[in-house]
């Protein structure tokens, strides 16, 4: 039988939000793959009791003919008594607990900018932490 860690996720805020919207942009005919770069720094507190997490996530940052230019960091805090757990957490586990965050940010962005909202598709998260990288 597995143990609970017993972690909480204490609370999670916006850091960064930048846009830019490309008026000239041409949607190509055969679609456009979906740019994106992840990033997370993880930092435990000096009793390595509390976890911070920043999650920042890129769109089209390299991308000629882009739609738009985004990038959203928000910051999650976690707390648990057992540090190898909380490290171990830190990794994939964290950054998957705030992406739903992102997503939502990216999508909400995007049709307050008045265009069709960019609806994240599901992602192999620890892929995409691995590689930085993710044409989808």
């Amino acid at each position: 039988m597995a143990t609970d860690p017993e972690i909480n996720f204490i609370s999670v805020a916006l850091t960064e939000l930048t846009f830019k919207l490309n008026e000239a942009f041409v949607r190509p005919k055969d679609g456009m793959p979906i740019e994106i770069s992840v990033k997370s720094k993880n930092s435990l507190s000096p009793d390595k009791t509390i976890l911070k997490v920043i999650l920042s996530v890129s769109l089209f940052g390299k991308t000629e003919n882009q739609p738009f230019e985004m990038k959203v960091s928000v910051a999650g805090t976690f707390t648990g008594k057992d540090t190898k757990e909380l490290e171990k957490f830190s990794k994939i586990h964290a950054p998957a607990h705030l992406f739903p965050f992102v997503r939502e940010i990216i999508g909400t962005t995007t049709m307050k900018a008045g265009i069709p909202p960019l609806l994240l598709p599901p992602f192999n998260l620890a892929s995409l932490l691995s590689t930085k990288k993710h044409p989808a």
